[in-house]
C-alpha cells in the first residue's frame, strides 16, 4: 500500500512539474473521440508522454459515438470533440460548430462485405454497419454504394453501431457489410471478407480532426491553442518515428503480429496533414460531398464550418 501511494504522489508531482515548467496550471480538458482506433494511436501515445501535460491540460479522453460528442459539447459537458464528421455534419446544418483542425482529409476507412457477397447488387435490401448517420463512415459509405450503382437511400439500411459492433456485427452475419478501419479491416479479410471499396479512393472527407463550438473558441481559445500545440506535437512524432510507433500501435490495439502493424502505420501516417489546415480546394470539395450526402441545396461558405485561425495560432 505506502509503495502504491508513493507512485501515486511520484505521478503527482511530476504532473506539478510539467505544468510548472509552461508556467500553466495544469487543468481538466474534456475531449471525445470514436474509440482506440489507429488515428489516434498519436493521440494516447502523446498522453502517455506528457505533451498535453506539458501544455498545461490534465487531459481526459471520452469514448463515445459520434452524435453523443457532438451532443455533449453542444451542452458544454466537454471542451472539444475529434468526431470530425458527425461535428462537420452538424456545422453545415447550421449548429454553432467550427471545425478548427483536421489531421486526416483522406479517411482510411473500407468498406467491407460478407465472402457471400460476389457484387454490390446483393448487397441490395440488406443492412450496412457504420458509425454516426451523419459521420464520416456513413458519408462514405453512401458515396462507395452510389459509385457502385446502388442508391444508398433505398437499397441498403444501414445502421448505427460503434467500432467494435460493426466488427461484431460483420463476422457473425447481422450485416452484410460494414465500414471499418484497421485492424478491423485486416481481422475480417483473414477471414475471407473481402473489400468492396476503399473511401479514399473515392472521395475526399474528414478522416480525424478537432471540433469547437463557436462560444467554446471565444472563451476557451488559449486553451484549446495548447491543446492543438500538443496535438500537432503528437502527429509529427507519430510521423517521424516509425520504430517507436509501430511496437505502440501493437500494444495500443493488441496486434500481435509486428508486420501488420507495420502494414496498419505505413498506410496511415503518410496521409496525416501537417499543421491541421485545409487548402480552399480541399475545404470546397469537402463541403461539397458534405451538402451531396446531407442533401443541403444551398451554398455553404466555408467560414461557416471551418475555422483555421486557432490552428495557425497552434504553430507559432
Amino acid at each position: 500500500m505506502r509503495a502504491r501511494i508513493r507512485r501515486v504522489l511520484s505521478v503527482a508531482a511530476l504532473a506539478f512539474l510539467l505544468a510548472g515548467a509552461t508556467g500553466i496550471a495544469a487543468e481538466r480538458f474534456y475531449i471525445s473521440i470514436p474509440g482506440p482506433t489507429l488515428s489516434y494511436v498519436p493521440l494516447y501515445h502523446a498522453q502517455e508522454k506528457g505533451f498535453f501535460s506539458q501544455e498545461g491540460l490534465d487531459l481526459q479522453v471520452l469514448i463515445v459515438r459520434g452524435v453523443i460528442g457532438v451532443s455533449s459539447l453542444m451542452a458544454g459537458e466537454i471542451d472539444l470533440t475529434c468526431h470530425a464528421g458527425s461535428g462537420f455534419a452538424a456545422a453545415l446544418r447550421g449548429l454553432p460548430l467550427k471545425v478548427i483542425s483536421v489531421t486526416r482529409d483522406r479517411p482510411i476507412h473500407e468498406l467491407i462485405v460478407a465472402p457471400s457477397v460476389t457484387s454490390s447488387a446483393e448487397l441490395k435490401g440488406k443492412a450496412v454497419a457504420v458509425g454516426s448517420l451523419d459521420g464520416t463512415a456513413a458519408v462514405m459509405t453512401r458515396r462507395v454504394l452510389q459509385a457502385k450503382g446502388l442508391d444508398p437511400y433505398k437499397d441498403v439500411t444501414l445502421l448505427s453501431m460503434d467500432t467494435h459492433s460493426r466488427l461484431q456485427s460483420l463476422l457473425t452475419g447481422k450485416v452484410a457489410g460494414a465500414m471499418v478501419t484497421s485492424p478491423s479491416t485486416y481481422l475480417a479479410q483473414d477471414q475471407g471478407f473481402k473489400v468492396l471499396g476503399r473511401g479514399r479512393d473515392y472521395m475526399r472527407f474528414l478522416q480525424t480532426g478537432v471540433v469547437a463550438t463557436d462560444a467554446g473558441i471565444k472563451q476557451k481559445r488559449e486553451k484549446i491553442v495548447r491543446f492543438l500545440r500538443a496535438w500537432n506535437r503528437a502527429a509529427k512524432f507519430y510521423q517521424d518515428n516509425p520504430e517507436i510507433m509501430i511496437p505502440y500501435i501493437q500494444k495500443k490495439l493488441a496486434v500481435k503480429d509486428a508486420q501488420l502493424a507495420r502494414k496498419m502505420y505505413d498506410d496511415d501516417a503518410p496521409y496525416m496533414l501537417p499543421g491541421g489546415r485545409l487548402s480552399a480546394e480541399a475545404a470546397k470539395e469537402i463541403l461539397d460531398i458534405g451538402r451531396e450526402a446531407l442533401r443541403i441545396k444551398e451554398a455553404v461558405p466555408a467560414e461557416r464550418v471551418f475555422d483555421f485561425s486557432l490552428a495557425t495560432e497552434a504553430l507559432k
